[in-house]
């Protein structure tokens, strides 16, 4: 038997930058009092203490068409919730982001009478604004990161709170510069060139040629840039390199230190896994497929341009639904392009480099970036979102 004090929660995260907010939800929580977790979860939840009913990796997917090839995995997940939610019969149901699914479990949910906290509210104003209005209906508190997002799901009808970014939260590189230029075997006048194209194989197929075909016309006439590919965990590179990059391939790994590993490639260019954060804080400038890490990289105020390209079906359709002048989250919420974005067809190797050419060479152009990024922190809040977070849902149950 449980203990009969400990609340009860049934959780969904729907990908890697989810599962890590929702762990330190989870963390907040227990710091309240003693709370049972179950639900789709990966590592850093089931780290946190909540125990799996299905895995991350079962939601995980890109763009409309990838989720044909998971609908199988999808459904068994769907069942799974439900038939868990009858026996575990949580006070509360934590959504996390990944709206592709949270948007059919949980009014499901709802139905069967458990209480909805939505946290990192799902994009709706980029895809489908109407949609606010419906979660009206089957949402009984949302906490959102974006403060633009508060007015727009309240005038929807949303019990709604601006909680501040859960990035503020330890956002830090993973070691210092020194250690970091010392792992990459650069002196401290080398310019580092960060590549970061994304955390999943599709996305690191679609960027990372075109990210290496703009390193070597950047070196070209630079040969102290020092091009740095930062890689997600469960990716090595060496499947995404593809034709573009072969002629690239170096002799092997080697270790870049603690919870590091390098690959040395031709050219100038070494993998590196294990120092995201690193790369965004210490480069010169990157390049960064739109996402989580464009957002951290502003954050660091490094120079970047934001990239991305999906298949030519998904793209039709997404220009068919997005309503957003700026895709990339910096520009989002700076209200303005702080960070160049090469979309699709203009995402090409020859635009890349005459957008990162004048970072790598100006430091007054650098300083410039620099000070355009600044605006994002300063909208994002302080600190303390998990914690904010937290003291919502706990109110919400007790």
């Amino acid at each position: 038997m449980g203990d009969p004090r400990e609340h009860r929660f049934l959780i969904v995260a729907g990908e890697a930058s989810g599962d890590l907010h929702a762990a330190h939800l989870i963390a907040s929580l227990r710091s309240l009092g003693p709370c049972r977790v179950r639900g789709v979860t990966g590592p850093a939840l089931e780290a946190a203490g909540a125990e799996r009913v299905a895995p991350i990796s079962d939601l995980a997917v890109i763009g409309f068409s990838g989720v044909l090839g998971k609908l199988p995995r999808i459904a068994r997940a769907y069942a799974r919730l439900l038939q868990e939610a009858g026996r575990f019969r949580p006070e509360a149901a934590v959504l996390v982001d990944a709206p592709g699914f949270n948007f059919r479990i949980g009014p499901a949910l709802r139905r069967r009478g458990i209480p909805i906290f939505y946290y990192i509210a799902p994009q709706v104003w980029a895809w489908h604004p109407e949609r606010a209005a419906a979660m009206s209906r089957w949402v009984d508190r949302l906490a959102v990161v974006f403060p633009f997002e508060e007015s727009l799901f309240r005038s929807a009808g949303v019990p709604v709170e601006f909680v501040g970014h859960p990035l503020l939260e330890g956002l830090e590189p993973e070691v210092n510069e020194a250690t970091f230029r010392a792992e990459l075997g650069l002196g401290s006048g080398d310019r580092i060139f960060g590549l970061l194209p994304g955390s999943r194989k599709q996305e690191v197929r679609q960027h990372l040629g075109v990210m290496l075909e703009s390193a070597r016309r950047l070196r070209g006439a630079r040969p102290d840039l020092a091009v740095v590919v930062g890689l997600a965990p469960g990716i090595d590179g060496t499947d995404e390199l593809g034709a573009a990059g072969a002629a690239m391939r170096g002799a092997g790994g080697a270790p870049a230190g603690t919870g590091a590993r390098i690959t040395r490639l031709e050219d100038g260019v070494r993998l590196l896994s294990g120092r995201t954060r690193s790369i965004e804080a210490h480069a010169t400038a990157c390049a960064v497929a739109s996402g989580t890490a464009t957002l951290e990289t502003a954050l660091f105020s490094t120079p970047l341009a934001v990239v991305y390209r999906v298949g030519r079906i998904n793209y039709a359709i997404a220009r068919r639904l997005v309503k957003l002048t700026h895709i990339g989250l910096p520009n989002i919420v700076a209200g303005a392009e702080v960070a160049p974005e090469l979309i699709q067809d203009g995402f090409t190797a020859e635009r890349l480099e005459r957008v990162l050419a004048p970072w790598l060479d100006d430091a007054g152009a650098r300083r410039r970036a620099r000070e355009g990024l600044g605006v994002v922190r300063e909208r994002l809040g302080s600190p303390g979102a998990s914690r904010r977070a937290a003291a919502l849902l706990w109110r919400m149950v007790c």
